[in-house]
């Protein structure tokens, strides 16, 4: 290998350019070509600061000594090597951070849509004050950012769209549930999670079939981080169905204990017994099994439906005293 063959393989291996290279010596770019070409060699003063420059002993860019090209090739290909995967790094980092600004203004967008609907506008809810007091937005976008980073775009791409079509479906659905109930009873919080959970594992299996990514060594830990990921929101989201399951059976009892209650409260104030003449012998729900949710619900609400049946006969009665 001759000294310009040297000259370029360092200069490449630095990211420098002929005019980078000119510039530093105070040469012309046509020289550098030259010394390159082999056409002309540099002198002392400049062979010194080329191997200032190139960051070498001056001895390997000359022939004063035996040359060892396998070294100094291993050397130039590692540096340039070292430099691509560095400008590599960067632009994946940047697009990173770019994605994740797009995940938190859109997580952000829906923040602000659905407080301009449901608090500024006045639009009647179920769901939003449960929202807001549990973070639901916020734990929802901070899961979409550790997804994207493991690489699951699609995953992500399905959460962001289960959470618009969650809000949608648990809001009707427990205005649904309110307007049948007569205690205002609804679980607009459970059609949320359910809705969210399918978009989830529709993501999920959706990834399945997605290419692994090209970078061998991010596969082992993305793959032992997804599945974590996984295990993780599954024992969350069958967590949250068996408390979902025990809110929903309390519904039931409450509401059953409400009407009872309201029943016998207005039986009583049909006949003049004094309030609360019931409350320590009306019948315990057989049908309910002591301790479970729908006998707490029961419990609960049976009170309170006594108070209002016996209220609203008495208010019936004092409006139409014949």
């Amino acid at each position: 290998m001759t000294v310009g063959e040297k000259i370029r393989l360092l200069r490449k291996s630095k990211g420098l350019t002929q005019d980078a290279v000119a510039f530093d010596l105070g040469v012309s770019r046509q020289a550098i070509a030259k010394w390159e070409g082999g056409q002309s060699s540099p002198n002392s003063e400049n062979l010194i600061k080329l191997a200032n420059l190139l960051s070498v002993p001056i001895d390997e860019l000359t022939d004063t000594k035996p040359y060892q090209p396998t070294a100094l090739e291993e050397y130039a290909r590692q540096k340039l090597e070292d430099r691509k995967k560095f400008q590599e790094a960067k632009r994946i980092a940047f697009k990173m951070i770019q994605a994740i600004a797009l995940i938190l203004i859109a997580y952000i967008a829906v923040y602000g849509i659905c407080l301009l609907v449901f608090y500024l506008a006045g639009i009647r809810n179920c769901i939003w004050k449960w929202m807001q007091s549990n973070h639901i937005l916020m734990i929802t976008c901070l899961v979409h950012v550790v997804i994207f980073s493991l690489g699951k775009k699609i995953v992500g791409v399905s959460l962001f769209l289960g959470t618009i079509v969650a809000i949608i479906v648990s809001n009707t659905a427990g205005l649904s549930m309110m307007r049948r109930s007569p205690i205002g009873y609804n679980n607009g919080w459970v059609f949320y999670l359910a809705t969210l959970f399918v978009f989830y594992i529709i993501g999920f299996f959706a990834e399945l079939k997605v290419a692994k990514p090209k970078n061998k060594s991010l596969q082992g830990w993305r793959k032992a981080a997804s599945i974590a990921l996984f295990t993780i929101l599954s024992i969350f989201f069958v967590t949250s169905t068996i408390l979902s399951v025990r809110h929903v059976k309390y519904g039931i009892g409450a509401e059953s204990g409400y009407q009872s209650g309201y029943a016998i409260g207005a039986a009583d104030a049909t006949v003049g017994k004094p309030l609360n003449s019931s409350f320590s012998s009306h019948p315990a729900p057989t049908q309910y099994v002591f301790g479970s949710s729908e006998f707490k619900g029961y419990a609960v609400y049976w009170p309170a439906g006594y108070k209002r049946g016996y209220e609203d006969i008495k208010q019936a009665m004092a409006n139409d005293p014949v």
